[in-house]
């Protein structure tokens, strides 16, 4: 775990990462979480590229909602890292929560829940304070979709890739029906990739309109 000693973790919250990375393998030979299975790779690209935010956003004592946290990122990761975080990983898959929630046992996370829900079918209107999706949607959908769960004043950070700025232009409709400020552009790059790497962070001006989201075909069919 050379990667991560860089965030300045304890002895005891590497070992976490490395439990978390055993049984990340150990599950992932009964269904699919990823398709990574390199140990080094998975430090790299799941675990390094999860703690990048840390880097560049302050989430001491928030209230953080993972979604489609899948096989637990960046939601997990950051709460080991940053224990006063207290972090809500939402998953709609059955076997991906029961993944989650033998993580948080065996790890003894105390401050990470899982809530087995769809995003747009959650009933948690602006109550968390940032709300991270990695791997997830194109982002006019994404918005659509999770944006209501962020309160007033808080904000929404994307985990992307090189065509953010593509993705960002399709998503001005819902910017702006939704009541988002103008996205912050943050590039950085993992130390083995060649690819660069995008936060889109996202403050919330005002509240959603009740009427949004819409159902998921809509939504799919007919973007904002």
């Amino acid at each position: 775990m050379e990667l991560l000693k860089q965030f300045g973790l304890s002895e005891e919250q590497i070992s976490k990462f490395e439990r978390y990375l055993d049984l990340l393998l150990k599950w992932n030979e009964k269904f699919n979480l990823t398709a990574i299975t390199d140990r080094s790779e998975i430090e790299e690209k799941h675990f390094l590229d999860s703690l990048e935010l840390v880097k560049f956003f302050d989430i001491k004592n928030k209230n953080l909602l993972d979604v489609g946290s899948g096989a637990g990122f960046p939601g997990i990761p950051l709460a080991i890292a940053e224990p006063t975080l207290k972090v809500t990983l939402l998953e709609a898959s059955g076997k991906k929560c029961n993944f989650l929630r033998e993580v948080i046992k065996d790890l003894k996370l105390a401050n990470v829940e899982v809530l087995q829900e769809r995003a747009e079918e959650c009933d948690k209107r602006e109550h968390f304070d940032i709300v991270t999706a990695r791997a997830v949607k194109e982002l006019n959908i994404l918005l659509e979709i999770s944006f209501h769960l962020v309160k007033v004043g808080g904000c929404f950070i994307a985990y992307k890739g090189p065509n953010a700025n593509e993705e960002l232009e399709h998503a001005n409709g819902a910017l702006k029906a939704l009541g988002a400020e103008k996205p912050e552009i943050i590039t950085y790059n993992l130390q083995k990739s060649q690819n660069p790497r995008v936060f889109l962070r996202i403050f919330k001006k005002r509240a959603t309109q009740k009427k949004y989201p819409r159902r998921y075909g809509e939504i799919v069919n007919h973007p904002l």
